[in-house]
């Protein structure tokens, strides 16, 4: 064979292999699989800097224009926090009419709806009132014109008396509302909405489904917050000046953050180190509705047992492509479907806890 040639050879393959080295030498940064440009949901780390704050960080998940289209049901969800205000729409001790004692139905209320909306409750919702102020356990779709019972845990366990919160926030207004007073005593019903609970007791209700965790949880939580009282009650922690000027700080960053955004569905949040859990809605409309409420959740999350975020992007990327991968098998029903919640065959809200 030719010398010259033999030498011409050796140095191309010298020179192909000096380059593979040097690109192998050189890691990539990491990014989610959930990017790619056909994904049902992204990722969106773009702006980071606005959705950080002291013990807490936001991730967005964004949705396709084909997904957000299929899921228009979502868009016309009212949530309880609208719904408690409406008329003809009420939730009421469950009454036992004789087939069982009253105390057990500490764990079920009565949800009825004479009104024209179509409302979703989500597990998490605390309403205040009754006789002990509860937090619903499972999430549901009430249409117009229905009566079902829903299932729920006690967030004030030293209370089994009617209380009408109303009344009590606007006591200049107690004369002018005796007979919807009346009224409400008659039913035993709950007039107050209290956002969504702590993510530390969403998640005790969702892995143990026992009234006592619950209450453990509900003891702890105002405990830290310095926020004890003689019912006992979760909602409590409205009379607890740190806690509630901590909560005020946090809202003043968070709220509004996705009010013009339209592709924003869900969103994974940090505290410290550790991922607190992941929220999607499938429509922008919805998660809209829900974030005012929802953010709450996490807030006080973060204020109880929260540290400074240290979470690093690969950690964040393996997850969001693990939880992207779930939800997606779950909208086709081949996965955990405790994690998911359906109304008429379309998936409304998944969590990942």
């Amino acid at each position: 064979m030719n010398m010259k040639y033999i030498s011409l050879l050796s140095i191309s393959l010298f020179l192909l292999f000096s380059c593979t080295n040097d690109s192998d030498s050189t890691p990539a940064s990491p990014k989610s699989e959930a990017n790619s440009a056909d994904a049902t949901l992204q990722l969106d780390q773009s702006q980071l800097a606005e959705l950080d704050y002291e013990k807490l960080r936001i991730y967005p998940l964004t949705a396709s224009k084909n997904f957000i289209s299929e899921h228009q049901l979502a868009a016309s969800l009212k949530n309880l926090k609208e719904a408690i205000d409406i008329k003809g729409f009420r939730i009421t001790e469950k009454k036992p009419y004789g087939r069982f004692d009253d105390s057990g139905a500490v764990n079920t209320l009565t949800v009825q709806n004479k009104s024209q909306d179509t409302v979703f409750l989500m597990a998490g919702d605390i309403v205040q009132g009754g006789k002990q102020d509860r937090v619903l356990a499972v999430d549901m779709v009430i249409p117009p014109r229905t009566i079902t019972d829903i299932a729920v845990f006690c967030v004030e366990p030293n209370r089994w008396e009617y209380n009408d919160p109303q009344n009590e926030d606007t006591p200049d207004l107690a004369i002018v509302n005796d007979h919807q007073a009346e009224q409400n005593k008659k039913i035993f019903a709950f007039t107050g909405y209290y956002n969504v609970a702590s993510n530390d007791l969403r998640k005790t209700m969702k892995q143990t489904n026992n009234q006592q965790a619950v209450w453990n949880k509900v003891g702890d939580l105002t405990s830290i917050n310095h926020a004890e009282s003689s019912t006992g009650t979760y909602a409590n922690l409205e009379n607890s000046p740190t806690y509630t000027k901590e909560r005020s700080d946090y809202l003043a960053f968070f709220t509004d953050k996705f009010q013009h955004r339209d592709d924003v569905v869900g969103m994974i949040v940090v505290s410290g180190g550790k991922i607190l859990g992941t929220d999607i809605f499938t429509h922008p409309d919805l998660f809209k509705k829900q974030y005012d409420v929802l953010i709450h959740s996490y807030i006080t999350e973060a204020i109880s047992n929260g540290k400074k975020v240290v979470i690093d992007e690969s950690t964040i990327n393996r997850y969001a492509d693990k939880v992207i991968k779930k939800f997606e098998n779950t909208n086709t029903k081949t996965s955990d479907e405790k994690a998911a919640f359906f109304y008429n065959n379309k998936l409304i809200h998944f969590t990942d806890l």
